[in-house]
């Protein structure tokens, strides 16, 4: 039985995927000792790329194929505006983040590449605009299950971050992504070789987005 094609994608996005998927920062934030600093820098950055995450989620509603792919990517869109937004704003009151500071931070130079990024997918089509979204959701899944095994942070902010991203609503969503990699298998030669760049761009970009946390 042949390896499924977002498998493939995976591996070929190694050592990047590894580093996203098991990086220091993930790891901290399950054990609870992720210092209050970096995980504001962290909320600040990642809630500024809400918005372009979101534009870039109704794009690919428009651009999706047909109605089930739609409703799919529309119920993600629905939690990423509620529930996420919710748990920013709660979190940013217990940091005692100013609205402030988090309605207008600057997004560091990964944060920047990684908006460009989809930009770019946005340009090129479906295909590619999913690719953008797999990744980033898978390389969430695959960390959060991890370190949902250990006992929960007692810091909410931590928890709750892990909690929204075991929930089974979300990896179903990851399981309908990745059967939209698979299917990108059909393609044409030039258009997987796009594929598996852009795949290997984005896990190298979620690295660097955790690199640069825990280096400032």
């Amino acid at each position: 039985m042949s390896t499924p094609f977002s498998e493939q994608l995976r591996a070929a996005a190694e050592p990047w995927w590894s580093g996203a998927v098991e990086h220091r920062f993930t790891v901290e934030l399950g054990d609870d000792s992720l210092s209050d600093a970096v995980y504001i820098r962290y909320l600040l950055q990642d809630y500024a790329f809400i918005g372009t995450l979101a534009d870039h989620v109704a794009r690919t509603i428009a651009a999706a194929p047909d109605m089930a792919a739609k409703g799919v990517l529309s119920a993600f869109l629905a939690a990423l505006t509620s529930a996420e937004n919710d748990y920013f704003e709660r979190s940013f009151a217990a940091l005692e983040v100013t609205p402030e500071t988090y309605r207008a931070p600057r997004l560091n130079p990964v944060a920047q590449l990684l908006a460009r990024e989809m930009q770019d997918a946005q340009a090129c089509g479906y295909a590619d605009m999913i690719v953008v979204l797999a990744c980033a959701e898978w390389v969430y899944l695959s960390w959060s299950k991890r370190e949902a095994q250990k006992t929960p942070p007692q810091r909410f902010w931590l928890r709750e971050w892990i909690d929204i991203h075991v929930l089974p609503e979300f990896e179903a969503f990851v399981a309908w992504l990745r059967g939209q990699l698979d299917g990108f298998a059909a393609l044409d030669a030039a258009e997987r070789e796009r594929i598996e760049d852009r795949f290997r761009r984005m896990a190298w970009l979620e690295q660097a987005f955790f690199d640069v946390l825990m280096d400032d």
